[in-house]
């Protein structure tokens, strides 16, 4: 029995080493990169468009500059030329048997494919005049105990769908009820219908191991994905989470801020909602991994914690909180972080990644100027003393 229970230890070891190397801290320089900051106004259109898009995408193909952004006022996808300064229009499907509801997730592939997930828990592949062309009904490839957990929420996580051209697959993220504490998997579904589902699982977070208890609204991972990696890491801490996808490993890279904590308490109700909110603003908020193709580069953006009255407007106050950038090179070394202006960006994920940088929606609500013109910053890093 004795003999038993030490290989099975053994075992034990061997697979956790297999599964999860964790990297040593690195020292940042901030004398490698500088930031330089481009502004970019786009003049009235036909379009009404929003001061700024909480769920968005690149164009990933094409050699274009194009952000696809989901305009909930209109339910349509709003095209952002980022070279011409020009607005169109994609309407989506609202009746018939391929109607589209609330948006969760865009990932545009081309401008003419765009994949979009609803509520309904389906992906669907849209071409440039919102015409459906595939339907996947994720729900049909889950168990009974796993919920499609495709979201962007500035309060909970960010969760992205993703289409990988080389396997001709969607990545999708599951949550696991059956399990105590909750599992969070990537689910890969192919598009060829008769080949089973792929299922990566994703490593609980080093710092509190179940984040589904205590921590009110943080308590899902953020996924991001690039080709051949999920990229992913958890709001109420600062370390990074990088699985391969042919392997299966994941690794652990240490990434804390200079500027803030690195953790989030817990919070000090399980059911009042105004301890939650309290709670959401006094602690930081560490976002999604986003990748930077051009500069084989990573960045994260998080926000600082700030004192929260029950008397105030909370939306000034999301205006207010300190929001922070960190680069990291392609073995994530941390080779950058810079404080942004302050109350210039929406607050409420209104950023995505772009081929040569990160791009934020201006939406200075302070201002005395109501303007509801589209303005974004890029922020490009330059390399410097090398």
């Amino acid at each position: 029995m004795k003999k038993l229970l030490f290989y099975y230890i053994c075992i034990v070891l061997v697979f956790v080493s297999c599964s999860k190397k964790k990297k040593e801290p690195r020292t940042t320089n901030n004398n490698l990169v500088e930031l330089q900051r481009e502004e970019m106004n786009f003049l009235p259109s036909d379009v009404l468009q929003l001061k700024s898009y909480y769920l968005s995408s690149p164009v990933e193909t094409d050699s274009v500059h194009i952000l696809v952004g989901y305009n909930y006022k209109e339910h349509a996808l709003d095209c952002m030329d980022l070279l011409n300064k020009k607005i169109s229009q994609i309407p989506l499907q609202i009746e018939g048997p391929n109607a589209i509801t609330r948006l969760t997730g865009i990932f545009a592939y081309k401008k003419d494919s765009i994949w979009i997930s609803d509520e309904s828990e389906s992906v669907f592949l849209v071409n440039h005049e919102g015409l459906t062309m595939k339907r996947i009904h994720v729900r049909d490839y889950l168990q009974e105990e796993e919920e499609l957990i495709i979201n962007t929420n500035h309060a909970m996580s960010t969760i992205h769908l993703y289409y990988n051209a080389a396997h001709q697959s969607l990545l999708c993220t599951v949550k696991d009820r059956s399990t105590s504490p909750v599992r969070f998997k990537v689910k890969e579904i192919f598009i060829e219908e008769n080949k089973e589902a792929k299922t990566f699982d994703l490593l609980p977070s080093v710092v509190e191991p179940d984040i589904s208890k205590g921590y009110a609204n943080m308590s899902e991972p953020n996924v991001n994905f690039r080709d051949g990696y999920i990229l992913y890491n958890y709001p109420i801490e600062s370390h990074l989470y990088r699985a391969n996808l042919t392997t299966g490993i994941s690794e652990i890279y240490p990434a804390d801020s200079e500027y803030t904590t690195n953790q989030a308490e817990k919070c000090k109700s399980k059911t009042d909602y105004s301890e939650w909110e309290k709670h959401g603003f006094e602690n930081p908020h560490f976002f999604d991994l986003m990748y930077i193709p051009r500069y084989d580069m990573y960045a994260r953006l998080h926000i600082g914690p700030i004192d929260f009255k029950e008397d105030e407007n909370p939306e000034i106050i999301a205006h207010k909180r300190d929001l922070y950038l960190c680069l990291f090179d392609n073995k994530f070394n941390k080779i950058k972080e810079a404080k942004l202006p302050s109350n210039t960006f929406s607050p409420y994920t209104g950023w995505s990644q772009t081929d040569s940088g990160i791009l934020l929606f201006v939406d200075k609500i302070t201002d005395q100027d109501n303007s509801e013109d589209l303005e974004l910053n890029i922020f490009h890093p330059i390399f410097i003393n090398l």
